[in-house]
């Protein structure tokens, strides 16, 4: 009896050890899945809201003659962004990198022609495009939705918008799905999931 006792409680203890492993391995996964839903619905919702935006600028640019980069600083506005100076304290030592963990030309806040940050603390990193031609793209917008905040990784918490002449679109522009789905995963750069989520992709 006192064999069949002691195997007994190394049995119940390596149950327990198992359990216990199990929920240390699901646990964070879960969390981390929740947090990216939060962040693919604010995604979403900053579309809506640029899209709207957009329209807002077009009727002011029927009353008023502005150029390119005035038109694209007048939507940054309508989203709330005010410009700050690289060397502010909102972005000191910010940095971020790709989904797949790699630096993508040194990325950091240097990148950009200008940076803003609008009344919710997200960051809006600027890249002017202003020699193409009337209905190409003249300014590419990297938005981090929780600005300084972790994890600040291109695909989770930083997605990228494009503003074309006669309108706004998520990075990923006549690019195929299955593109965009190889391109949103640890193997990719996660631009393409500014597009994949949009049109409800969702991160294996």
């Amino acid at each position: 009896m006192k064999k069949y006792s002691a195997f007994s409680l190394i049995e119940i203890g390596i149950v327990l050890f198992i359990i216990t492993a199990v929920f240390f391995i699901i646990v964070p996964l879960s969390v981390s899945n929740v947090k990216q839903a939060k962040f693919i619905a604010a995604w979403k919702d900053y579309n809506s809201q640029a899209a709207y935006s957009f329209e807002t600028l077009t009727e002011y640019k029927k009353y008023h003659n502005i150029n390119d980069k005035d038109s694209v600083k007048r939507l940054i506005e309508y989203l709330d962004g005010r410009e700050i100076s690289k060397d502010s304290k909102e972005i000191k030592q910010y940095r971020y990198k790709m989904m797949n963990g790699k630096f993508y030309e040194r990325l950091n806040v240097n990148k950009f022609d200008e940076i803003y940050q609008d009344n919710r603390n997200r960051l809006l990193g600027v890249k002017y495009n202003l020699n193409s031609p009337n209905d190409a793209l003249k300014a590419t917008v990297w938005i981090d939705l929780n600005g300084r905040k972790k994890p600040n990784i291109v695909g989770k918490d930083i997605l990228i918008l494009e503003i074309y002449s006669d309108g706004v679109e998520p990075y990923g522009k006549g690019v195929k799905v299955s593109v965009m789905k190889k391109d949103c995963s640890c193997m990719g750069t996660g631009m393409l999931c500014s597009k994949y989520y949009l049109m409800g992709g969702d991160l294996d």
